[in-house]
Parts: C-alpha cells; structure tokens; sequence
C-alpha cells in the first residue's frame, strides 16, 4: 500500500489498526535495498505494512514527522505513533530490522 500526506491528519495515520510505515525515497540507495525486505517480511499479529514515498523534497511529511534520513519506519497503531525506527545516514537500517521490529510491535501494549 503506498501513503500520501493526504493519508495523514497531522502526525496521526488516517487508518485503523497497526500499520508499519516505511518512508523512503527513489533516490536512495539504502531505500532500494531495504524496501524489499521491508515488503516481503512476514505480516504478524495483523501488522500492516505501507509505503510513503518521499521522493520529492517538498513533501510534507519530511517536516510533519522531522524525518533525517530514509529509509526510516514509523509504527502507527489506531493512526498514533507508538514506535519508531530512522535509518543512520550513509547506512540505511538494518537488513534484520523487520524480525526485530516485528517483535518490539508484539510486545508494545495497547
């Protein structure tokens, strides 16, 4: 699923549920690598999984959220932010980042 600002009421998800967030960006090469791991992990526990695209500079979201660097994951549960993950500039995020995301979801209460 991709997400556009219009998906979002401030920093609060227009959707229900749990949903990981993957923000990235055509031109980064540390987003090329991780989105498909990002996409095909293994959904648990009805964990959503969406895609915004911050491709272009003027999105409003590298403001709303004070996002640095992408990829970055923010986890949303009922459209409130209950964790977050930012990649490391020149590094990206971790390939076994979503195992380990995966599990700190299912142990977040709420």
């Amino acid at each position: 699923m991709s997400l556009r600002p219009s998906d979002f009421d401030g920093t609060k998800l227009k959707k229900p549920g749990t949903m990981a967030v993957l923000f990235t960006a055509q031109w980064c090469p540390f987003c090329r690598e991780f989105e498909p791991i990002f996409q095909s992990a293994k959904e648990e526990s009805g964990v959503g999984k969406a895609v915004a695209d911050m491709s272009d500079q003027e999105n409003p979201l590298w403001e709303i959220f004070d996002l640095r660097v992408v990829p970055s994951i923010i986890v949303f549960r009922d459209g409130v932010s209950i964790l977050r993950k930012d990649g490391v500039l020149g590094k990206g995020l971790p390939i076994d980042l979503m195992t380990r995301l995966m599990k700190e979801i299912a142990a977040t209460p709420g």
